[in-house]
């Protein structure tokens, strides 16, 4: 389901909130494509800070131009799904385990499309068993979220989110990014 508004500031907020109960993993990206001397720096610093506070978090981190939306995106397009020569550098991607202190982290901004390097990670996505349920791409001012049933929709309605499609769509589980993060009790 194709988030239509802006997700900013009480909706910002109750979205986290409900993220964070429904999520067991969470996953960011840092891009180096386009960045100044001085933003490559900054974006560096962010995620060492982030790598040090959330260190016992941290489930998996890889390089590579592949994620949720880059995925997703190819195979709506139709688009093969390889790199570019030297691509993968420009791109971390890490995923870290659902808590408290990122939770609260995530809460010290106010709009999902605020989560832009190099201040910040991007391309917040949220996972459950592997399988991503909610996508954004800030840059672009994109969220998807993919529903597990009607009750979920509308619950999500109710904190204020509006979506592109006017009643409930179902999605297939196989149709769902996954990705192997090997969480460990």
């Amino acid at each position: 389901m194709i988030v239509k508004i802006e997700i900013k500031n009480k909706i910002y907020e109750k979205l986290i909130n409900y993220a964070f109960q429904r999520s067991d993993a969470i996953m960011f990206v840092s891009r180096k494509d386009g960045l100044s001397p001085v933003e490559l720096k900054k974006l560096n610093n962010t995620v060492e800070n982030i790598k040090i506070k959330f260190r016992d978090s941290i489930l998996k981190t890889r390089t590579g131009g592949y994620w949720v939306f880059t995925k997703v995106g190819n195979q709506r397009c139709g688009l093969e799904e390889k790199d570019p020569l030297g691509y993968d550098e420009l791109f971390g991607v890490f995923f870290l385990k659902t808590s408290q202190l990122l939770k609260n982290y995530m809460l010290t901004n106010r709009n999902l499309y605020q989560w832009l390097n190099p201040k910040y990670p991007e391309d917040i996505s949220f996972f459950k068993n592997g399988y991503c349920w909610l996508y954004s791409v800030a840059h672009e001012e994109m969220c998807e979220i993919y529903c597990d049933n009607i009750k979920e929709y509308e619950y999500l309605k109710s904190l204020g989110i509006k979506f592109v499609e006017e009643k409930f769509v179902p999605t297939l589980k196989q149709n769902l990014y996954y990705e192997n993060y090997n969480i460990k009790d």
